[in-house]
Formats: structure tokens, C-alpha cells, sequence
């Protein structure tokens, strides 16, 4: 019985706090429609794409009835060296960088976010004698990173539409 009434007091004050999973929040915006111009960051244009897609929102081909435009660009993936081996020399970690630029406008012209840079980072070990698995591991890195972009995209995206109305 205390242990029932425990746990039900713990998912009270989780929900109480705010607390939600990774990926479990309601998307609900206050967009109807967009257009997102992503010609030079495919794959976060795709990864916004299929989540708004998701929440409903309607992805215009042309700007005509576009209550607003999103534009992605400059995206880039850059690989560094983090850590090498001071006995051999060897790489052991990179770093990973994945970063773009993003802007918004309203269907009258108005700029509501101008080039705003969303930078992320993630480093991995590299082990010379699992070269396909890192080879996999670099890919999946790569893919967390579009997808944490475009949660940064969406968020911002949300914060400067519901000021601006």
C-alpha cells in the first residue's frame, strides 16, 4: 500500500515539475502552414519536414499561401580530431560538429528570426580495430545530431511565433 501511494506521489510531482520524456511533448503550434526552404541543408529540411508533417502543420510547395516561410542553410558537418594516443600517436576520439543557419519571416515579409546559428557537438572513441562499427557509430552520431537540430528548429520556431502574435 505505501509503496503504491509512493509512486503514485512520485508521478505526480514528475508530471507537477514539467517533466516529460525525450520526444513525448505535445507538439501543438500555432502554425497552420509553412513553407521551408532547405536547398542547402537537406537533411534537416527533411527531419523538420516529417516532424511537423507529424504535428499536422500543413508543408506548402510554394510560398503563395504560406502563413510562414523557414529557411535552413549553410548546413555543415565538420569532423576533429579530440584526443590522440601519447604512446603511439593513434586518434582516439573526434569530435563531431554539425551546425546551420536558420530563418523565419511571417507571410507579410516580416523577419522574425535572421540567420540564427544552431551549433551542436558529439564526440566518439575510435578504435582502429572496429573501423565498420565506428563507421556506423560516426552515421548515428551524425543522424542525433540533424534530429537535435530540428527540435531546436521547432522550439525556436514556436518561442518567436507565439511572441510575435
Amino acid at each position: 500500500m505505501k509503496a503504491r501511494v509512493l509512486l503514485l506521489l512520485t508521478l505526480f510531482m514528475l508530471t507537477a515539475c514539467g517533466f516529460h520524456l525525450r520526444g513525448s511533448q505535445n507538439s501543438t503550434f500555432s502554425i497552420s502552414n509553412i513553407y521551408i526552404d532547405a536547398d542547402s541543408a537537406p537533411q534537416l529540411g527533411r527531419e523538420v519536414k516529417d516532424r511537423m508533417k507529424g504535428a499536422g502543420i500543413i508543408i506548402n510547395e510554394s510560398l503563395a499561401n504560406a502563413s510562414y516561410i523557414l529557411t535552413l542553410k549553410k548546413e555543415r558537418f565538420e569532423k576533429s580530431v579530440l584526443s590522440v594516443a601519447a604512446d603511439t600517436g593513434k586518434v582516439e576520439e573526434f569530435l563531431i560538429k554539425y551546425s546551420v543557419q536558420m530563418d523565419a519571416r511571417d507571410s507579410d515579409g516580416k523577419q522574425l528570426i535572421n540567420n540564427e546559428p544552431i551549433n551542436l557537438a558529439r564526440d566518439y572513441t575510435f578504435d582502429e580495430t572496429a573501423v565498420l562499427g565506428e563507421f556506423s557509430e560516426k552515421q548515428l552520431l551524425r543522424e542525433d545530431l540533424v534530429v537535435r537540430a530540428s527540435s531546436q528548429v521547432l522550439r525556436r520556431l514556436q518561442a518567436v511565433i507565439t511572441d510575435s502574435n
